[in-house]
């Protein structure tokens, strides 16, 4: 395996990132309305803008050393430069909106001083661990859903079994089969 960058593990598939970052005075505060504006917001029923990085397992903001420093930590499918740039490319505004409080951010655009500014910050994980190292985000939402479909197919058919005919079944075996072959829908 090639090298990674200091602080980045690669467990097949998923790759950790924690990187920690000085806040500017004030920044703390600041980014606590944020975070609980954006709390409220979820609870509400809106979805989060992190949504739109398919590649996002997790990811996670903590205030740490008196509201001093910035910590994120984040999961994610592939590699670090591709993960960077696709958060600044879907999530651009909500990304500097949260670290335009961190000392010397560059801002999400153009990437390259993002990516270098991150990775200037990156701590070395001691052990990293992934339940579901082997599947990207996209592969564990669809076996989800074809969890969810079959259990609803299964839990719709059987209490009618006996009371429809075998070419009644195949009919919805088919239809049911046609419905786990396309896209899979948001979850």
């Amino acid at each position: 395996m090639p090298d990674q960058p200091r602080g980045l593990q690669l467990c097949n598939n998923v790759t950790e990132l924690t990187a920690i970052a000085p806040l500017e005075p004030g920044g703390a505060d600041a980014l606590r309305a944020i975070f609980q504006d954006r709390k409220n917001k979820e609870l509400g029923g809106e979805r989060s803008p992190i949504e739109q990085i398919e590649s996002i397992h997790y990811a996670r903001w903590v205030l740490i050393d008196g509201g001093t420093r910035l910590l994120f930590t984040s999961n994610f499918d592939g590699n670090l430069d591709d993960y960077l740039a696709e958060f600044a490319e879907r999530d651009e505004g909500p990304l500097n909106m949260i670290f335009r409080y961190c000392v010397g951010w560059p801002g999400a655009r153009p990437v390259g001083p993002f990516i270098q500014y991150v990775r200037d910050r990156m701590v070395p994980a001691e052990y990293y661990y992934s339940a579901y190292p082997k599947y990207t985000v996209n592969e564990v939402k669809r076996a989800i859903y074809w969890k969810r479909e079959t259990e609803e197919f299964i839990n719709g058919l059987v209490p009618r079994f006996g009371d429809v005919g075998l070419d009644d079944v195949t009919n919805q075996i088919q239809a049911f089969l046609r419905r786990l072959a396309m896209p899979t829908p948001d979850i």
